[in-house]
């Protein structure tokens, strides 16, 4: 079963599973859009191999999926706008922004989070006098929440100023 897999997809079991854990980690809405490219590849996969299983053409039409899914994100990050026409510029303009706002919106609610464990922070901070790469180190491994200690010192500054502004 495994043999069949691997010689539609043509990359090993260590490679699929990257591919799987890539997908796990996508936002909703770009899984829908790999899972729409999947079920065209099903069809396709179908015709062309008759014989095998569904359920092993469905898994490796996912591996394909996610394979155009890997090497448009690449194109998206090496692309020279010079030799492509307007509405190929305009698409790619819309995917990178999209590929921003994902960001932004991770960021937003990175920060969020460490706001609940505030008090961590602070009791860790001031009482315990730890540095804020103390501070990442002690949430990751007590709490399993990861976050840069560069974050940690951006809200600390701002939040402390703010304090600081309104004793002062």
């Amino acid at each position: 079963m495994m043999l069949e897999v691997e010689k539609i997809v043509k990359i090993n079991k260590e490679e699929q599973n990257a591919f799987l854990r890539t997908f796990s980690r996508l936002p909703m809405n770009e899984k829908i859009e790999v899972m729409a490219d999947h079920r065209k590849l099903v069809y396709k996969l179908k015709q062309m191999h008759g014989e095998i299983s569904v359920s092993i053409l469905s898994y490796a039409a996912l591996i394909m999926s996610l394979q155009i899914y890997k090497t448009d994100q690449d194109k998206l990050n090496k692309l020279n706008i010079t030799d492509l026409s307007l509405e190929e510029i305009r698409k790619i303009t819309s995917k990178k922004a999209k590929v921003f706002l994902r960001k932004e919106f991770r960021k937003q609610t990175r920060r969020g989070a460490l706001l609940g464990y505030w008090a961590v922070v602070r009791t860790l901070k001031n009482d315990e006098k730890y540095s804020f790469r103390k501070i990442e180190s002690y949430l990751k491994k007590h709490h399993r929440f990861e976050v840069s200690y560069s974050l940690i010192a951006k809200v600390w500054n701002q939040l402390e100023s703010k304090k600081e502004l309104k004793n002062g």
